[in-house]
């Protein structure tokens, strides 16, 4: 079986082909010679800084913008096809490139880099390519992976500013005047995390003890349950007398939830302070959720007991509340809305000379739903003079769309689930390479929300989103425990006729109910209802895209058909069979399931398996039994809905 492809977040520039070069097709078989000239070739043009013959060599027929700017770096421009010149060099050793054949057209090479600028000691990186060879003598990049050379040239290159330029160079006075403070600070605390400007005055995000910081804010889990409390936040104003004690877990941006209010956290709770020292909103609630509402801010909910915020922020008693009774109030999350155009107008930055970023730490409540990471860097203004095309600011996003899609109901009108598309944009990368399909659970029997991420990406790495008809969201309770989430999903497995694919369509997932928290299942098959669930006709119902293609990879067809196929069937039932790494002696179902993982025992990988009769489970035998009856006689329809 295809290992389905895991999206790298990426440090700097992640470059992909267009996922249209991404199909069934079969051309002449690779030798490591052949790449190894064609490396050369690569590395020349690199040297005599030749653009447009380094740009020939890629599978695509108009350059897009992030290819323009990888190019432009690796020819040693600040810009494509111009004269002005990067803070440092990059030069290919070809002769220590690791080469890995992937089939018999595609090669994967991982090419050592070398970062050079003047008298400064060098620094090795790499970039790996994928190349395909799609005649006898020519080849061309199909993917390129530069996450870790623009990362290593961001470093680099601020190493290089760093001895090269002065503070006055590099940033703006209010910045300049912040680092000095935040010396001085440094006498009574352990470091200044960011500084915050509001209303022209500074404010300092203060520390004490040892914060894992990164780790921290990258950890979605929505629980501090495991983060260690052995460090507190603070916040000090611009008289350098504290505003908020270092007592908190985070520190929210000014501003970021409501005017002039900042949100902060202590473990799992939350509350308000204002900018003079008081405490709005005691720090003890569980969840804050902002609502749009005639008399009131904000709903609190402390354990099960809910109140209300109102506008001259005092607190009602305690009312008789559900979620289901104000979740359509709560902000933002009735139409698409950009987060950038949502985050603070007033620049909170990192306490830092090379990370160039704009901290925003969006309200709880959107991390709370899932719909937002616990922190996000926007681009800071305040730095433009230190950034370049190349610096770490190219991990700043440019826009963080979050849309509303389908709605769904159970059948017992007992949960309500609403889907969310979450569109992240970084500068200089790929625009739909960051989206998440996400989805929030309203169980109003016990008055509790689930949320979570549901897979839409199973194609190659860099394919595209999946949109039209096929893009449809529908969930169901299989019983109390058990949620199945079908969703329009890019996908990417042959069928037994090699001129075809499945490229799009529904994809299952399935989540556990433990613990009042939904846990994604594992699966490893595109149709994961046979894992599961004991099938019946409706599970033969679904929008899919079947690829059609010749041996020329520019000659293909994708039709839209409204069910499950013969073919499909077929590959549904060997599906099965693949999952327990079973030996097909059918050489082209050989080849389909050919990414099946590697078992190892003692450090030597097992072969694999002759019958997998004692590993199927009862769901797995009635499933492949009652696929065995369609295809005997059963009906299934292949009708096309539409043809691109």
């Amino acid at each position: 079986m295809k290992n389905k492809p895991t999206l790298i977040t990426l440090v700097g520039i992640l470059l992909l082909a267009s996922a249209t070069l991404f199909v069934s097709c079969r051309h002449e078989k690779a030798n490591k010679e052949e790449i190894v000239h064609f490396l050369d070739n690569f590395s020349n043009y690199i040297n005599i800084g030749d653009a447009q013959k380094l740009n020939s060599l890629f599978e695509v027929k108009l350059a897009p913008k992030s290819l323009k700017k990888l190019i432009s770096l690796l020819t040693g421009k600040s810009e494509f096809l111009s004269k002005e010149k990067p803070l440092a060099s990059i030069t290919l050793a070809v002769e220590e490139s690791k080469i890995k054949s992937i089939s018999d057209d595609l090669v994967l090479a991982e090419v050592q880099a070398e970062l050079t600028h003047q008298d400064m000691e060098k620094k090795i990186s790499s970039i790996t390519i994928k190349i395909r060879k799609i005649s006898a003598t020519e080849f061309k990049i199909v993917q390129i992976d530069a996450k870790k050379l623009i990362a290593d040239y961001a470093e680099y290159a601020a190493l290089v500013k760093r001895k090269t330029f002065t503070d006055k160079d590099l940033f703006e006075p209010q910045t300049i005047a912040a680092f000095k403070v935040a010396e001085q600070l440094k006498a009574k605390y352990d470091s200044v995390l960011w500084f915050a400007y509001y209303n022209n005055q500074t404010y300092y995000y203060v520390l004490k003890g040892k914060w894992e910081i990164e780790k921290d804010l990258s950890d979605n889990t929505n629980s501090r349950d495991t983060i260690k409390d052995d460090y507190k936040i603070g916040l000090v104003g611009p008289d350098l007398k504290e505003i908020i004690p270092v007592n908190y877990t985070l520190i929210h941006n000014i501003s970021g939830t409501f005017p002039n209010l900042i949100e902060v956290e202590n473990g799992n709770n939350k509350g308000f302070f204002d900018l003079n020292g008081k405490e709005v909103v005691p720090v003890k609630y569980s969840n804050i959720y902002p609502i749009e509402d005639e008399n009131n801010l904000a709903v609190l909910k402390d354990n099960q007991d809910y109140y209300y915020l109102k506008k001259d922020f005092t607190i009602s008693e305690k009312v008789n509340l559900k979620l289901t009774d104000f979740f359509s109030k709560i902000k933002d999350l009735k139409s698409a809305y950009n987060l950038k155009d949502k985050a603070p107008k007033f620049i909170t930055e990192y306490n830092s000379r090379s990370n160039n970023g704009a901290i925003y730490l969006p309200p709880s409540y959107l991390v709370d739903l899932n719909l937002a990471n616990k922190e996000l860097d926007f681009i800071n203004p305040l730095r433009q003079k230190n950034t370049s095309e190349y610096s770490v600011n190219e991990n700043a996003h440019e826009k963080y769309l979050i849309t509303p899609a389908e709605k769904s109901q159970s059948e017992g009108n007992w949960f309500e689930a609403s889907f969310y598309s979450v569109r992240d944009y970084f500068l200089g990368g790929r625009a739909e390479f960051y989206d998440d399909k996400k989805f929030v659970i309203i169980d109003k029997k016990h008055d509790r929300i689930y949320q979570q991420t549901v897979v839409t990406d199973m194609g190659p790495e860099g394919s595209s989103s999946l949109t039209g008809t096929c893009d449809m969201n529908s969930i169901k309770a299989i019983n109390d425990s058990l949620f199945e989430v079908k969703a329009g999903a890019v996908l990417y497995f042959d069928l037994y006729d090699s001129t075809k694919y499945v490229s799009g369509g529904s994809y299952y997932n399935y989540y556990s109910l433990k613990n009042g928290k939904l846990i994604a299942l594992p699966n490893k098959r595109y149709f994961g209802f046979t894992k599961y669930v004991k099938m019946d006709d409706s599970y033969l119902r679904g929008c899919y895209e079947i690829t059609i293609s010749s041996n020329n990879y520019k000659n293909h067809q994708t039709k839209t058909i409204e069910a499950i196929t013969p073919e499909m069937l077929r590959y549904m039932k060997n599906e099965i069979y693949a999952d327990y790494r079973y030996q097909f002696k059918d050489k082209r179902w050989v080849s389909v399931f050919s990414g099946i993982e590697s078992d190892y025992k003692d450090g030597k990988e097992l072969p694999l398996n002759p019958t997998v009769d004692d590993s199927l489970t009862e769901i797995d035998k009635y499933n492949i039994n009652w696929i065995s009856q369609k295809l005997k006689g059963g009906k299934t329809s292949s009708k096309v809905l539409a043809s691109k």
